[in-house]
């Protein structure tokens, strides 16, 4: 939309403002055509930063995309939706079934590891039997 930097310029004014023909502008109009330039393209660049967009944003967008293009894909190639929908709607519960106790066994491995650690720092941090209590001097 905006130029990232100052369009060339032609004996001090911008290209795209046209001097009249036999006459030369006043110095004084000619700064404030100047001035007036920058202040619009400082703006306009101002607002090109404001409409930057997140990656984020972008990639979700993009994976929202393109699920919806397999969808027609799939759907074009089963000649209908009801058909194309059928198909991704049985690969998905093959999916789940076969990440469904994957799923289950890391999620108990991991609160084995979980306890174990936990066990380990609290016998780490009690004082033992033959140490002095901190209160008491020798």
């Amino acid at each position: 939309m905006w130029p990232r930097s100052g369009r060339p310029r032609h004996g001090g004014v911008p290209l795209n403002i046209l001097r009249p023909v036999g006459d030369e502008p006043a110095p004084a109009a000619v700064r404030d055509i100047e001035r007036a330039y920058e202040q619009g393209l400082q703006a306009g660049r101002r607002l090109e930063r404001r409409r930057r967009s997140h990656p984020g944003a972008v990639l979700m967008i993009g994976l929202a995309a393109l699920a919806g293009a397999v969808i027609l894909g799939i759907s074009a190639w089963y000649g209908s939706f009801s058909r194309g929908g059928a198909v991704v709607d049985q690969q998905l519960a093959v999916v789940a079934d076969r990440a469904e106790p994957g799923l289950r066994a890391t999620a108990r491995d991991t609160g084995k590891a979980l306890s174990r650690a936990g066990e380990s720092l609290e016998a780490a941090i009690q004082p033992s039997d033959k140490a002095a209590p901190a209160d008491e001097a020798p």
